[in-house]
């Protein structure tokens, strides 16, 4: 169970702080959440949604925990490292140093047979996609946002 803290500012992501909580589940992270005094919007997988065997999903609970959760879908994995990649070269991602697992986890993070190696240890790859998410939700690829104009039409 992992999680990044961030802040937007001037279009740069400034991550302060990351948790990971090793053998958990969506309450602790929930608890720890709230422990460490945040609030407001948390961008989870979307695989999330799914009911779980406590009868709710991992949204519900965190909704229920007092967080705000958009709509979220996940991107594929190769537009979500694309993505994450992009904003690395646009000098758009500030990682505040005491941010141990989460520079870990990027820097020894592989692509093996095309793909993104989860099986040589498998304890590598999930602090990085919670930053992936984020990003992507926040900042994705090839999507421009636009605002919604008027055309009248003769």
């Amino acid at each position: 169970m992992t999680a990044v803290v961030l802040k937007v500012f001037n279009n740069v992501f400034y991550i302060f702080d990351e948790i990971y909580l090793e053998n958990s589940d969506t309450y602790k992270m929930a608890n720890e959440l709230k422990l460490r005094k945040y609030n407001g919007t948390l961008i989870p997988d979307s695989t999330g949604k799914a009911r779980k065997t406590s009868g709710k999903s991992d949204h519900e609970i965190l909704k229920e925990a007092g967080f705000r959760i958009p709509h979220v879908t996940n991107p594929f994995v190769t537009d979500r490292v694309n993505n994450v990649n992009r904003l690395f070269t646009d000098n758009r991602i500030i990682i505040n140093p005491r941010c141990k697992k989460l520079i870990a986890d990027l820097e020894k993070v592989v692509w093996k047979d095309n793909k993104l190696d989860q099986k040589t240890n498998p304890m590598l790859t999930h602090i990085s996609d919670a930053m992936g998410y984020a990003m992507w939700h926040l900042d994705p690829i090839g999507i421009k946002k636009t605002k919604a104009t008027i055309s009248n039409y003769r």
